[in-house]
């Protein structure tokens, strides 16, 4: 009787199992169609990849897929300079030579034959996308061989820097000059927020300037609830309609962050990018990973 009761309870249990597997199954089926769809509609290639830190929900789609990085790369150069300097050590000098500015430089250019600190730089480059910044940036990396070195070192072989602003965002589908995948930029990311190097100050200006960007607020912050709190860096190439958006997210009472990349592109070079490719992209993803 008691054996009996034992296989029941056993081939219950068992089915039981099936059925959650099943069910998680659809569910992310679900919402691969769900992406498929917003592929279709708006002719365009998404890549995803998020990560619940929490409670290691993950989802993927074209995860491994190279895309133009663009502007996205800026929160991984700011915050791999935070990982390198003291809180001290932000309010050294550079000095702003007209040679030096390039287009898309609305801080930069006001400072001409003037000097900026180092985290007057990352502010500029964070909050206003701004190009020089971001070459000065990457000076004190050691240009784009140091920034290469620096992700090596976070783990990421795959991400492949290899110009400065603005030419960086001149995206040739038939080279991985300046392209990163879902997968590889959304882990760097997680790295330098997870850093255990990092100073709590500097690692809180740059949750701070994503958090308080605007350049991004059509894209992955247009898919969240008004409860989420999400910082961002935008990004947006000058060819093949290239649009992306690399964020963390805290849903309203988690403690740990998700870290979700949502890039994207088109077969055609002069196609222009739609934002709520992102955004829309965005608010169906979310769901299955919260």
């Amino acid at each position: 009787m008691i054996n009996q009761y034992i296989k029941k309870w056993f081939i219950a249990f068992v089915l039981s199992g099936v059925c959650l597997i099943g069910l998680s199954s659809m569910h992310n089926t679900t919402f691969a169609k769900d992406i498929d769809q917003i592929e279709n509609e708006y002719n365009t290639k998404v890549g995803i990849y998020g990560i619940n830190t929490e409670n290691g929900k993950a989802y993927q789609h074209n995860a491994d897929e190279r895309f133009a990085f663009a502007s996205t790369y800026k929160a991984i150069a700011s915050g791999i300079l935070l990982n390198k300097v003291a809180p001290s050590e932000l309010n050294k000098k550079v000095e702003i030579n007209e040679s030096e500015i390039v287009a898309n430089s609305p801080v930069t250019e006001q400072y001409i034959g003037k000097t900026m600190s180092l985290k007057a730089l990352i502010k500029a480059s964070m909050l206003q996308s701004d190009n020089t910044a971001n070459n000065k940036i990457m000076q004190e990396l050691g240009g784009v061989n140091g920034l290469k070195h620096e992700l090596v070192q976070l783990g990421d072989d795959v991400s492949e820097p290899q110009r400065l602003e603005p030419e960086l965002n001149y995206f040739d589908p038939n080279s991985k000059a300046d392209t990163t995948t879902p997968r590889a930029a959304a882990q760097t990311l997680s790295s330098i927020l997870t850093s255990n190097e990092m100073n709590e100050s500097n690692l809180s200006l740059l949750k701070q300037t994503m958090i308080e960007n605007k350049t991004g607020d059509t894209l992955i912050k247009a898919g969240m609830p008004n409860s989420y709190t999400v910082g961002d860096k935008s990004g947006q190439a000058l060819t093949y309609a290239t649009r992306n958006d690399l964020a963390f997210i805290y849903p309203k009472g988690q403690d740990k962050p998700i870290i979700l990349a949502i890039y994207s592109k088109q077969d055609q070079k002069d196609a222009k990018p739609n934002d709520k490719v992102i955004s829309d992209s965005a608010r169906e993803v979310i769901k299955y990973l919260k």
